[in-house]
């Protein structure tokens, strides 16, 4: 498909010539917070990863129907052996580079089995942030890696759906090779903040916004928006958690 080799594309950019072994998945993600289409990339060497999703548009129906890439695109990178992964967030018109440590999830093993893109997957659950998540990984694969933040099992995350089925990973490629190796940290000489400090100005921005839309409101004399819901994954404000199909 096109927007996978779109995807290879982007991700050279971030790759130096190595003989280090490499792992390269794509996955198929739905984020129902977000109601659009996406692809994820992930690259994966024995000490670093990095992720690239790109949001698609649909256009046609039926047998006809295609996908074309937009510029809303985001980066995550994780370093295994500093402990920390690195990623950018829009916040209404500013860009915030974030840094968190590793090690977010308590993971707990399930006994479930299942297999992905022929590889045997165990399972594995763990709640994080207001969301609880089922993850399935193998380790038939020399590797540690996981889309997204979620870290921490022996192996790499090949499939992961909340509970509430609002966020979905599925992965339909998988390559392993030698061709490349050495990833570069995309955010390398930008200022990162800590997710608590990130949260604080979320939770300021999301306030103005509020208070915006129902100055404009009473200015229209219209009724204040009932729904001041931000779309999130991550819960920060818990009267404004997304549920599907609320």
């Amino acid at each position: 498909m096109k927007f996978v080799l779109t995807l290879l594309t982007v991700l050279s950019s971030c790759l130096a010539n190595s003989q280090n072994q490499e792992l390269k998945v794509v996955y198929n993600y739905t984020n129902h917070a977000k109601p659009n289409t996406y692809m994820m990339e992930l690259l994966a060497n024995d000490q670093e990863v990095l992720s690239y999703t790109i949001r698609l548009t649909k256009s046609g129906a039926g047998k006809n129907i295609s996908y074309k890439q937009t510029t809303d695109s985001t980066l995550l990178y994780q370093n295994h052996q500093q402990g920390y992964f690195v990623y950018e967030e829009k916040l209404g018109r500013e860009h915030l580079v974030m840094q968190e440590k590793l090690d977010l999830f308590d993971w707990r093993l399930t006994g479930e089995k299942d297999t992905i893109v022929n590889y045997p997957c165990k399972s594995a659950i763990a709640e994080f942030r207001g969301r609880e998540y089922m993850a399935y990984y193998t380790t038939d694969l020399p590797f540690t890696a996981a889309p997204w933040k979620f870290h921490g099992l022996p192996g790499v995350m090949l499939k992961l759906v909340s509970t509430d089925d609002v966020l979905v990973f599925q992965s339909e490629a998988i390559k392993l090779g030698d061709e490349s190796g050495i990833i570069r940290h995309p955010f390398e000489h930008k200022t990162a903040i800590e997710y608590d400090e990130f949260c604080k100005k979320y939770k300021a921005y999301r306030k103005e916004v509020i208070k915006k839309r129902k100055q404009r409101a009473k200015q229209q004399n219209r009724p204040a928006p009932k729904n001041d819901k931000a779309p999130r994954i991550e819960v920060i404000i818990p009267e404004n958690r997304f549920i599907l199909n609320d």
